[in-house]
C-alpha cells in the first residue's frame, strides 16, 4: 500500500481463502433463533420476533428505510 492508497482510501480486497464470518456469543437471554441472521442467542424482543443487539439495529434501520 502506498501513500496514496492511505489518503485515498484504497482497501486491499480480500483472496479468495479469506472468508470472514461474523460470530455473535451464544449467550443470550432468549434461546430462540434470530429473525436476520438466524443463529440463536438472542437478546431482545421486538415486533413479536427474537433479535440480537445487533441485527435489531439493522433491521430497524431497513424499516425505517421502508417508509
Amino acid at each position: 500500500m502506498g501513500l496514496l492508497d492511505r489518503v485515498l482510501g484504497k482497501k486491499e480486497e480480500p483472496k479468495v481463502g479469506d472468508s470472514k464470518k461474523i460470530s455473535l456469543p451464544v449467550e443470550g437471554k432468549y434461546d430462540n433463533e434470530c429473525s436476520l441472521c438466524g443463529e440463536k442467542g438472542t437478546e431482545k424482543k421486538w415486533a413479536g420476533q427474537y433479535w440480537h443487539k445487533k441485527c435489531l439495529r439493522k433491521g430497524k434501520k431497513m424499516a425505517k428505510g421502508m417508509i
